[in-house]
């Protein structure tokens, strides 16, 4: 999410990923493994059929969830044992697109263990949503199929469709535990977007490289013998007719990065089969990141040409990426969620 997955993957040498809630980082980072993953409503036991489209679905007892659409939601969870049965309710209905199940979904995210009611993920506190393809994730939340943008989703989840009986013992969970969660669905995309705009060559100028393109993405070709620039190197391919994006906003992309030494992929969200999401100005990505994509439209696509100062610098990305290489990106801006 930056996607947790990724969040190793391009943030500034030596700094640290986005803010950790208590427990909630250690959570994030085990939902990735699955990858190889004021109102007030309050909500009681009612019996419906599981259809995987959004309905209600399980009985049991279920918590009380108050608070706004966007807003920290406060869950109480009941006296006495849940269900056994996944239980999946709509609080609040979006009016947004319909999520699919083999989307990539943006949401904030709240989640307990039903015993004792003790906190193992927020999103909230810090503002910071996650992204996550959603047919890679843990088999509850793949539930969140068929909501819209913009609804507020419970989920009462048995071991089952959970952690299952091994549960995870870094993030102090146990094979016996329910877990309750409550996601405000932000925004959702086909895993393969890219941004608006013709497929088409481009040529960054003399000594510069060219894009070309395949059924896997950009084919980024460094020229030879060219000498890497000393400093950073912007083109704008197509520019985005959407906001421009900020410090501060979860900001999702497709991304195709390559050393300019070797000619290399070193990364590729387009051969990975899915974007991922970061938040500028959190100290997440590396510098060149950070100035060569502030300010642009969402629907932007961009080549950056990054010195290695504003690169990974002296710790370099091992194994491909050394403390001298200058690294090129090509990058789709496809969503940006404040």
């Amino acid at each position: 999410m930056r996607s947790a997955l990724a969040n190793h993957r391009r943030r500034r040498p030596g700094a640290c990923p986005r803010p950790a809630w208590p427990a909630s980082a250690s959570l994030l980072a085990l939902l990735a493994v699955f990858l190889s993953a004021c109102s007030s409503v309050s909500t009681s036991s009612t019996t419906s059929t599981s259809t995987g489209t959004g309905a209600r679905t399980g009985t049991g007892p279920v918590p009380e969830v108050t608070g706004k659409f966007g807003a920290d939601p406060v869950i109480t969870i009941p006296n006495g044992d849940p269900s056994s049965q996944l239980i999946v309710r709509t609080l609040m209905k979006g009016d947004g697109r319909v999520v699919k199940p083999g989307d990539y979904v943006i949401f904030n995210v709240e989640g307990k263990v039903w015993a004792g009611s003790r906190q193992v993920v927020d999103s909230y506190t810090d503002r910071s949503p996650q992204g996550l393809p959603l047919s890679r994730a843990l088999p509850a939340w793949r539930a969140l199929a068929g909501q819209r943008v913009g609804s507020r989703v419970l989920m009462v989840v048995p071991p089952k469709d959970g952690f299952g009986p091994q549960g995870d013992p870094a993030a102090t969970i146990t094979g016996s535990d329910t877990l309750v969660f409550v996601f405000d669905v932000l925004a959702t995309m086909a895993s393969d977007t890219t941004v608006p705009g013709p497929i088409a060559n481009f040529d960054a100028g003399p000594g510069l490289p060219s894009i070309g393109w395949s059924t896997h993405g950009p084919l980024i070709t460094v020229p030879a013998g060219a000498k890497a620039p000393g400093k950073l190197v912007r083109r704008i391919v197509i520019r985005g007719s959407g906001p421009p994006i900020l410090a501060g906003q979860t900001v999702t992309v497709q991304d195709a990065g390559v050393v300019w030494r070797t000619g290399h992929v070193f990364d590729s969200t387009w051969q990975r089969g899915f974007p991922e999401s970061l938040m500028l100005g959190s100290g997440q990505v590396i510098p060149g990141w950070e100035q060569g994509l502030g300010g642009l439209p969402v629907g932007s696509r961009v080549l950056l040409i990054i010195p290695p100062s504003m690169g990974y610098g002296i710790s370099g990305h091992a194994p491909d990426v050394k403390p001298t290489d200058t690294v090129v990106f090509v990058i789709d801006i496809v969503s940006a969620v404040a």
